[in-house]
């Protein structure tokens, strides 16, 4: 895939330097922690578990998570299978804006992409933060973890109004980039959101990926979701499925 490719070649490239000259670059580092964290273009649905925890209740739903992909751009689409009360709820999230879509309305809604689908995950979420093409580095520091391994921390500054969240910090391991954590920043510079990559896995075919992440809101405290990746589809998907002007049409 092409994306793959792009990372394979960034990485070989640093293997191949000497030592001195081994950091990467920015544009290729936010690719390197794409590429731990999504799948290959093949991947076109995933079903997730989430569960919503708070001090006073836990919930758990099943959403199907669905892409496509178009000369436009991206397109993610998210519609509820349980619990009952939810089933049928849709977010569509296209290159030009985030829709919402119920078994109650005519027609959708637009609404945003830091919008909560299910507990503290939201539609930026639930769907995936690309760091590549929507953020620029603005630092990078270099910190260690309570067992006294190397971290990077890595300040990330959205590249336009557009992006869900305008400011993240991420936690990356230097030795295999892949992102071990990532704060997400309220538009008033708090500290919202904290995204633990709790559980990475690999496909038959070496395609890495994060099957398990947790989120921790950091403004309410004690309420944790959790997002589990039970299976993954491939099947073609057609692009009606993506079009807003579709949902809810016979």
């Amino acid at each position: 895939m092409k994306r793959t490719l792009i990372v394979f070649l960034a990485l070989a490239s640093l293997a191949a330097a000497p030592a001195v000259a081994q950091e990467p670059s920015d544009d290729e580092l936010l690719a390197a922690l794409d590429a731990a964290r999504f799948f290959d273009d093949d991947v076109t649905t995933l079903t997730i578990r989430i569960v919503s925890e708070t001090p006073d209740e836990t919930r758990e739903a099943q959403l199907l998570l669905s892409f496509f992909e178009s000369d436009e751009g991206s397109y993610a689409r998210i519609q509820f299978a349980a619990p009952e009360e939810l089933a049928g709820q849709i977010f569509l999230s296209t290159p030009d804006a985030t829709y919402f879509f119920g078994p109650d309305l005519d027609f959708p809604i637009k609404t945003s992409a830091t919008t909560e689908v299910f507990g503290d995950s939201a539609v930026a979420q639930t769907s995936g933060i690309r760091f590549a093409d929507s953020y620029t580095i603005e630092e990078r520091r270099s910190t260690a973890d309570e067992g006294g391994n190397e971290r990077w921390e890595i300040d990330l500054a959205a590249i336009d109004f557009s992006v869900a969240f305008q400011a993240a910090t991420v936690t990356v391991d230097p030795e295999t980039l892949r992102p071990l954590s990532a704060v997400l920043y309220a538009v008033s510079g708090l500290p919202f959101y904290e995204v633990f990559y709790e559980d990475y896995e690999t496909r038959d075919d070496g395609d890495l990926y994060v099957r398990t992440q947790r989120i921790v809101n950091r403004l309410l405290l004690g309420r944790i979701t959790t997002s589990e990746i039970l299976e993954i589809g491939t099947e073609p998907l057609e692009a009606s499925l993506f079009d807003p002007d579709a949902l809810g049409s016979p």
